[in-house]
């Protein structure tokens, strides 16, 4: 069962840190190939499984945020969201939201945007920062659909973001292991992972 959360910045803190570890065991995977000490199938198998959790950790950081302020909890910049909710607490926030639904899905941004709009005033805070990161948190969403489903949806998804890097199919599919440890073209000083990592600190900022 989820938590409940009380202040944005034991959320905010909570996901940096979660970062901040990964982060980590990423840099220490890649000394011990660097060394030889793991195999490059390894590697990317360890690559895969840290992206995954980072993208739960985000979501998450998503789920827990979005019910605080829709309590109306004050932003780090001072601003006071503004919730057309009236919840009772943290969990009642959840259920008012999910309605009838099976589940909310925090993993879309498109539907983060339109769920921000209809309960937050402007959509503050999540309409503008994932607004900023669409394309990028869109493309992150089917690399993890793929390591988690590998169903015929999930395999187009992930082919879309190859084909978008690549500028066509190419002949050999990397798994997204390696695919994630590429160049990225924004950012040719870094892997994949990593610009994936400096944007969830972005957002977190922005978010929190």
């Amino acid at each position: 069962m989820p938590l409940q959360r009380r202040k944005i910045s034991a959320v905010s803190k909570e996901f940096k840190n979660e970062i901040k570890r990964l982060k980590r065991f990423d840099a220490d995977n890649q000394k011990r190939f660097n060394s030889r000490q793991i195999s490059t199938v390894q590697l990317h198998f360890l690559t895969e499984a840290i992206f995954f959790r980072a993208f739960r950790a985000y979501e998450r950081l998503l789920r827990d945020l979005f019910l605080l302020y829709c309590q109306e909890k004050l932003h780090s910049s001072g601003r006071k969201a503004k919730s057309y909710l009236q919840p009772r607490n943290f969990l009642h926030s959840e259920l008012l939201i999910k309605s009838s639904l099976k589940f909310l899905d925090w993993n879309n941004p498109d539907i983060v945007i339109q769920r921000a709009e209809l309960y937050l005033m402007d959509g503050f805070p999540f309409k503008i920062p994932l607004n900023t990161y669409r394309s990028e948190l869109h493309d992150y969403r089917k690399i993890r659909n793929h390591i988690a489903h590998d169903s015929y949806e999930s395999w187009n998804g992930y082919l879309s973001v190859l084909r978008k890097y690549y500028r066509t199919i190419p002949l050999r599919i990397p798994p997204p292991g390696e695919f994630l440890l590429l160049r990225d073209r924004t950012d040719p000083a870094k892997y994949k992972l990593l610009v994936f990592f400096d944007i969830m600190e972005n957002l977190n900022s922005y978010l929190s």
